[in-house]
């Protein structure tokens, strides 16, 4: 017995769906991750202590949180790439319903700026913000082998990054 063909309908209203479940998951990330790391960051600078005598904590500290921000970004990506497949598959589907029911068409996104570039900039700039506490905060009189450590490391999550910025997310 074969089973039941799909709907044009119903395969459009279920690929739909999932997108909306891609963009709340990215929406979720793009809001929590920049609240905590600003709040974290405010919470470094509002402080009474002086966090030049914290260098080892504030440089394995600004070293973690960009790394793990870079983590979600690069996972993120690939939501983002999903939903990206999943775009192109609603517009095809569309396409069809849209010649069979004269529904008219959905316009593109206002200056071809979208989720996909919104959340490259978010990323990039949290990243760029745990990065640049070091060298704002701890003395730079006392270049010692952490601090030489943190620049290298911190040069090769900036290189990660700008990698996962140009990365391609498109589907096609």
């Amino acid at each position: 017995m074969n089973p039941e063909p799909v709907s044009l309908d119903r395969l459009y209203q279920e690929t739909c769906a999932s997108i909306r479940a891609t963009d709340d998951i990215s929406f979720k990330l793009m809001g929590i991750v920049p609240l905590v790391s600003g709040a974290t960051l405010l919470t470094f600078f509002l402080k009474e202590s002086d966090l030049s005598t914290k260098e080892p904590l504030v440089l394995a500290l600004s070293l973690y949180a960009a790394m793990m921000t870079l983590g979600l970004f690069r996972w993120e990506l690939q939501n983002i790439q999903t939903c990206a497949w999943l775009r192109c598959r609603a517009e095809a589907l569309e396409k069809k319903l849209v010649m069979t029911t004269g529904a008219p068409a959905q316009p593109p996104p206002p200056q071809r700026i979208g989720k996909t570039e919104a959340e490259k900039w978010i990323y990039s700039i949290t990243i760029l913000s745990w990065l640049s506490i070091p060298p704002l905060v701890c003395p730079c009189d006392k270049l010692d082998y952490r601090f030489t450590a943190y620049i290298a490391a911190a040069t090769l999550l900036l290189v990660a990054t700008a990698f996962s910025v140009l990365a391609a997310t498109h589907h096609g």
